[in-house]
């Protein structure tokens, strides 16, 4: 049988896999239509930005084979830093990209939804790697001493 906590930690990175992957799968969409949406992205953005991408994915993987704060770093910073400036850019600011001032075209639906799609995301995405950091810090159940 196992441990309380190591239960926790099976569900925890039973939600996190689907998440980090499916966030993964949706940046490089979302690259792909930025460069489309936005011709002047610098060319070296995508590149640099599906790498970075990638730490989150890292991080499930280290977190499976038990290096739970560094997998946690690499799950919550990444997705918190994109939520904050992903939602800034696309929900805030004045610019082409923001997803409710883009122009009109037949990229801006596909767009928006993969902005939104994101933000959900990276949201659920930060809190579950936040979940990484504590889980099995609870008090170990008597029986497994």
């Amino acid at each position: 049988m196992k441990a309380p906590e190591e239960v926790s930690r099976r569900q925890l990175l039973m939600w996190s896999a689907p998440v980090v992957t499916a966030h993964f799968l949706v940046v490089v969409w979302h690259l792909w239509l930025l460069v489309r949406v936005q011709p002047g992205t610098p060319s070296f953005l995508p590149p640099i930005l599906i790498l970075v991408n990638l730490l989150p994915v890292a991080g499930l993987i280290l977190f499976a084979k038990g290096s739970q704060k560094l997998a946690a770093s690499l799950v919550t910073v990444p997705l918190g830093i994109a939520l904050v400036i992903g939602f800034g850019a696309h929900f805030l600011s004045p610019g082409n990209d923001n997803v409710l001032h883009m122009p009109p075209g037949e990229l801006r639906l596909p767009f928006e939804v993969s902005a939104v799609l994101l933000v959900v995301l990276e949201a659920v995405g930060a809190f579950l790697g936040l979940q990484m950091f504590w889980v099995g810090r609870g008090k170990p159940a008597e029986s497994f001493h």
